[in-house]
């Protein structure tokens, strides 16, 4: 054998045992790995992209959209696909910044937006910033148009919340804005019930159905945080909050997509949530208020049905347009808002407390009654001012003349306060029979509305002053107390639940705000129904209870009655009025309550203006109005009286918006 056949066996062999190493390789791949193989081609060429779920719409009790969904496009940025050169990523950022040139935005605060979502996360898209949000289609073109110069820079059609009617009623709806890292972190394990599982795609983010992903809308305050989430179930259930869709698409080496492979499933809308609130009711009452109080005061309107607990309005002044919220505000703006006097941010009717002044002589009124020998028909007489104590103390009348000889009836029509007075001293009306009936009445403790951030507000008595004064209780406490002054403080939401007991017989009812909710489809619940919720029935006599409500009525129908100004009007109500002094350099706060029809009872009404003067000016017209709005509709009173406040308000806010 030569050399050269030698050495030609040898590639013959070579050559041999390369092929039966490659076919024994393939045969490897292909029929024993490839399941493993497979999966990882596919996830090399598709991508599985989640879709916005709309969220829930908020109605009226009338089915009036007050909060529904806006599309609008937002910068995303996947960190996993940006370059690792920092040269690079400064020149993504440069590039953003030019195009946002519009919106004031600096390099540096894109820098620093890009470099916080880089130490979030990986693999998992994230809007930029309120700045990248609500882009207009000239961005949304330039950014396209540079798509090969910006790696891991993305659009993404996402919702926003809009709310149609501006402000009117902003503080019981709240608002809806982005999840904040916070609450990501508390619910981001929260799952949807019967969660699936995308079958064949082994893509994790879908192995557990998330309901929050770092983008999510969440409510943030009102109705869009209270009916965020039904925390009532274990785990909780998603509310307004919608299920976002899954989309699965072919993409090459840039992932930029190809051709949908196939949509996973179609976003679903959230519960619908049907508020207790009239629309129409609401905005006379808006309009009222902010003719009381002006660019200057302060106040708070709640109307409820006394038989049902349903709140129709609820409003409070200033208030803020929950759109502004979702848009962001500048620095600027937040800091002139925060330190405003007027404290816009608030909702007055639930989170404002306040000493309740003469409107709280009714639960003065029902403690004697039902702990004392007094009656209706006993005598005091009020020269304008009493002596108390041993260094006697003035205690003065509102009236500086007095009001002579009264009964109790016309003691609440007039509002003596020197009667209530005598009512401590010489008929044995005790602090603790107040503070009792006050509790009773839902004074002293949240009513649960639903809302968050309610208080309780404060029923004072010995124990409380020993405890956070240090000091003891005397008979002049307890004079104050007879007259809803001392450290009683109150909101306006407790005032129209104890007008309401006064009018339904002393049935404490549990404000609320949500009528009804539709819940979606696939969570396979049916409607919710919210219905009267009893928190207790006052142990007390119909006949004293008759007295209180006769007092009221008198109020308006007497001509020395403090609310007389409203006899006009033919109203069949009953009511109280109040003036808290608080400040002694300033006017003292404007309180007006009210029920009617008077036989009949359907509405509870309570209206405060901080700082107004007295009931009776300030507090009370606003009161009627509303209350007029009220019975004309649902009532035996006239539909046109209703259009013709409706066209006053609707002239009103025309002429706001032109001042």
């Amino acid at each position: 054998m030569t050399g050269f056949d030698l050495r030609l066996k040898i590639l013959g062999l070579f050559i041999g045992a390369l092929l039966v190493t490659l076919t024994g390789r393939l045969w490897v791949l292909q029929l024993t790995r490839w399941v493993d193989y497979t999966g990882k081609a596919l996830q090399n060429r598709i991508s599985i992209v989640s879709t916005p779920p709309p969220r829930g719409l908020i109605y009226d009790r009338e089915g009036r959209v007050l909060a529904e969904n806006r599309p609008n496009w937002g910068i995303m940025i996947t960190p996993s696909e940006l370059p690792e050169d920092d040269e690079e990523r400064e020149k993504i950022v440069r590039r953003l910044a030019s195009i946002l040139r519009d919106r004031d935005v600096s390099t540096a605060q894109l820098r620093e937006a890009m470099e916080e979502i880089c130490a979030r996360v990986n693999v998992t898209p994230m809007l930029l910033g309120d700045f990248a949000d609500d882009l207009t289609l000239e961005h949304v073109a330039q950014i396209e148009e540079h798509g090969l110069d910006l790696p891991g820079v993305k659009i993404s059609e996402q919702f926003s919340r809009r709310y149609p009617y501006g402000d009117l009623a902003s503080h019981v709806l709240g608002y809806a804005r982005a999840i904040t890292s916070e609450q990501y972190e508390q619910w981001r394990g929260l799952t949807y019930p019967g969660g699936e599982q995308s079958e064949g795609l082994g893509v994790e983010p879908w192995q557990d159905d998330p309901v929050y992903g770092p983008n999510s809308i969440f409510g943030q305050s009102g109705i869009e945080a209270a009916c965020e989430l039904d925390e009532t179930t274990d785990p909780p259930t998603p509310l307004l909050q919608g299920r976002r869709g899954m989309r699965v698409w072919e993409v090459d080496v840039l992932n930029r997509p190809l051709r949908l492979i196939r949509e996973e499933r179609l976003p679903q809308h959230g519960a619908g949530v049907y508020l207790t609130i009239d629309l129409e009711l609401q905005r006379v009452a808006e309009k009222a208020l902010d003719r009381a109080v002006g660019d200057r005061l302060t106040g708070a309107v709640v109307l409820m049905d006394v038989n049902t607990g349903e709140v129709y309005v609820m409003a409070s002044k200033p208030s803020i347009d929950p759109n502004r919220w979702v848009r962001g505000f500048t620095g600027d703006e937040y800091r002139r808002l925060a330190e405003d006097e007027r404290h816009p941010f608030s909702n007055k009717a639930i989170s404002g407390t306040y000493p309740p002044g003469s409107v709280f002589k009714t639960i003065t009124t029902i403690a004697a009654l039902q702990t004392t020998d007094l009656a209706p028909d006993t005598y005091f007489e009020c020269k304008g001012i009493i002596h108390e104590g041993a260094d006697h103390q003035p205690f003065r009348c509102w009236v500086r003349s007095g009001h002579g000889w009264v009964n109790l009836w016309e003691a609440i029509a007039q509002s003596c306060d020197v009667y209530f007075y005598e009512v401590v001293r010489k008929a044995g009306t005790t602090s603790d029979a107040i503070a009792k009936y006050a509790r009773l009445f839902g004074l002293g403790e949240t009513t649960a509305c639903g809302l968050p951030a309610e208080v309780g507000g404060l029923v004072p008595d010995r124990e409380w002053k020993a405890e956070n004064r240090d000091e003891d209780w005397y008979t002049g406490d307890t004079l104050q107390l007879a007259i809803g002054q001392s450290f009683l403080k109150v909101t306006p939401l407790q005032m129209a639940v104890m007008t309401a007991a006064l009018a339904n017989g002393g049935v404490v009812l549990s404000p609320h705000l949500v009528r009804k909710i539709d819940w979606p489809e696939y969570l396979g619940r049916g409607p919710t129904l919210f219905q009267a919720e009893v928190v207790r029935r006052v142990p007390l006599d119909p006949a004293n209870l008759k007295i209180v409500q006769q007092g009221m009525r008198r109020a308006i129908v007497d001509e020395k009655g403090t609310a007389h100004n409203l006899a006009a009007s033919g109203l069949p109500i009953a009511g109280k009025t109040g003036s808290a002094q608080v400040y002694l350099d300033r006017k003292p706060h404007a309180w007006f309550v009210c029920y009617g029809p008077y036989d009949e009872p359907r509405f509870a009404c309570s209206v405060l203006v901080t700082e107004g003067g007295h009931g009776s000016s300030a507090a009370a017209p606003v009161a009627q109005v509303v209350m007029e709005a009220a019975l004309a509709k649902y009532g035996d009173g006239e539909p046109e009286k209703l259009q013709e406040l409706m066209r006053e308000a609707e002239r009103a806010a025309v002429r706001a918006a032109g001042d």
